[in-house]
């Protein structure tokens, strides 16, 4: 491992402190979005012999100290190096492409690995005897603390979750994709039974049926596509069982889309508030997030680290009223409504406008009236053909369902 020293501003030079910047290990992705574990260069770091720099402090569960470069395990050291690459990478993103502000004034943040306590408004630290938390990520909002109880105040963190190994019966919710394929599934069903039923109508109207010389061949011809879809639809859990993974994990820490979606919180968090998942923050989230990975992929094909479900802003999700709902946060649906509007309009334009959004809307905005009046106000601010160009979001919103 190399260390270097680096004068990175006229302040540090000025007081004499220098900033560090060392070669280590990291997952990152390739040119062919694979992830790879490979050498990477940590910069503005202000203590030699650890993983703490100037805007993030890398930490073990709930100790105060940064994790050093002799720590013992060398999963914790990958997981330290991983954060802080990605999550400099995402606040580079924010101040100099986004001009952010708010980033930038933003002060060292502390992100914790290995954390399973849940989170207390009033106590940071929900207490260890509450069930611990695993194979996920989160954002959390800074606090005053409770001075007579010891506990003091603290900034905004991130909290990345050790990954635990659960079978698939252990879990408590359905994953989001095995939902959306069920509800698509009997949605179709329901669609070719009323076809079905309008064909067989429409032939007794005509009398086609009876006139047939085989009256019964006649009606499972008119009734064999209600048959089919039928038998796939009571066999899907069936055969589900029989295909679908058994065992799930997400190792959060080592996914450098979940890192730039958990940073994404923070950055956006000057208007929409960390306080819940809604699925306008996680939405927006997603966006950002991808972005910064310069791909519509969030945490897919890295199943060393990741076996649940990733995200595709490609996905053709349409819109359908759950997804208004909390247990829906987590789709993929506004990723893809966003990333739409960023093909559209162009990279520029439309993040520009995504950026923007932030200042319309809420964590608690519902999508299907407060999102899409907040793109079409926006668009009469800033597209140059306002007229035109929000019959092109109309378009968006009709092939996304609205």
């Amino acid at each position: 491992m190399k260390a270097y020293i680096v004068f990175s501003s006229l302040l540090s030079l000025f007081l004499f402190k220098p900033l560090w910047a060392f070669e280590t290990s990291a997952i990152v992705r390739n040119q062919n979005f694979k992830a790879i574990e490979q050498k990477v260069i940590l910069s503005d770091i202000s203590r030699e012999d650890c993983f703490e720099g100037l805007y993030f402090k890398i930490v073990e569960a709930k100790s105060d100290q940064a994790i050093c470069l002799n720590h013992a395990s060398l999963d914790i050291k990958l997981k330290a190096a991983t954060t802080y690459y990605h999550l400099t990478l995402a606040r580079q993103f924010f101040v100099d492409k986004l001009g952010s502000a708010f980033v930038e004034s933003l002060p060292q943040l502390s992100i914790r690995i290995e954390l399973t306590n849940r989170f207390s408004e009033l106590g940071h630290f929900a207490n260890d005897k509450l069930e611990p938390q695993f194979n996920n990520a989160l954002s959390v909002p800074a606090g005053a603390g409770m001075p007579g109880r010891n506990i003091t105040p603290w900034g905004p963190e991130i909290w990345f979750r050790p990954k635990k190994i659960i079978n698939i019966k252990e879990l408590e919710i359905k994953q989001s994709n095995v939902q959306d394929y069920k509800m698509l599934l009997r949605s179709f069903r329901q669609q070719t039974h009323m076809m079905s039923l309008q064909r067989f109508l429409l032939s007794l109207v005509n009398n086609q049926v009876f006139q047939s010389p085989n009256v019964l061949d006649s009606m499972f011809r008119l009734f064999g596509a209600s048959v089919m879809m039928e038998a796939v639809y009571q066999g899907s859990g069936f055969i589900n069982n029989i295909f679908q993974r058994k065992n799930y994990w997400l190792d959060s820490a080592l996914v450098p889309e979940i890192i730039y979606h958990e940073f994404a919180h923070i950055a956006l968090s000057d208007n929409l508030e960390l306080s819940h998942s809604s699925p306008m923050n996680e939405g927006m989230a997603d966006f950002f997030a991808g972005l910064i990975a310069n791909s519509p992929k969030l945490a897919l094909k890295i199943k060393k680290h990741n076996t649940f479900s990733g995200k595709k802003a490609t996905n053709s999700k349409r819109y359908i009223q759950e997804f208004e709902t909390t247990g829906y946060a987590n789709t993929d649906f506004v990723f893809g409504l966003l990333w739409d509007i960023k093909q559209v309009f162009g990279e520029k334009l439309g993040t520009e406008m995504i950026y923007a959004l932030r200042q319309r809307v809420t964590t608690n905005s519902n999508l299907y009236q407060d999102l899409l009046q907040a793109l079409l106000d926006l668009c009469q601010d800033r597209c140059a053909y306002p007229s035109n160009d929000r019959l092109k979001l109309y378009q968006i919103f009709h092939k996304r369902g609205f």
